[in-house]
């Protein structure tokens, strides 16, 4: 699946109705995990075809630059500074990891969001379990 994140409703409404226009399925999920601010991620196959996700990056990235403009011209540009993700910690509890919002959603234009999950869980556990020894070395011989 090829994951969207939206952090305005207006902005992915917009996106939903191109994905109908264009007869592509969709699966919504609304995440709360982002910190200060709810987003909304829009699922597509990812076997779709490379012309209509050529087409879909073009205008998922007209829509965040829009995102900026009202993040700059809102009152509410202060109140959306930062995103999240949740993370779970060697002793069993949970953590937000706070991002803002611009980084993670031009991570997601590049990994899914389970990629980016476990990218996340990866440097908290390397956090938890520092790896001071040499970098270069076999794991598989310790």
């Amino acid at each position: 699946m090829l994951d969207y994140i939206f952090f305005d409703s207006s902005l992915s409404a917009k996106f939903k109705d191109h994905l109908t226009k264009a007869g592509i399925e969709f699966q919504v999920q609304i995440d709360e995990n982002f910190g200060s601010v709810q987003g909304e991620i829009l699922s597509i196959s990812d076997d779709t075809n490379e012309t209509i996700l050529s087409e879909l990056q073009d205008l998922y990235d007209d829509l965040q630059d829009r995102m900026e403009q009202l993040l700059e011209q809102g009152d509410e540009g202060l109140m959306i500074n930062a995103a999240g993700m949740e993370v779970k910690l060697k002793d069993g509890s949970m953590c937000i990891l706070r991002v803002s919002p611009e980084i993670i959603t031009r991570i997601l234009t590049v990994l899914e969001f389970d990629e980016l999950q476990a990218f996340i869980e990866n440097i908290a556990r390397s956090v938890e379990e520092p790896d001071n020894g040499h970098f270069c070395h076999n794991l598989n011989k310790e």
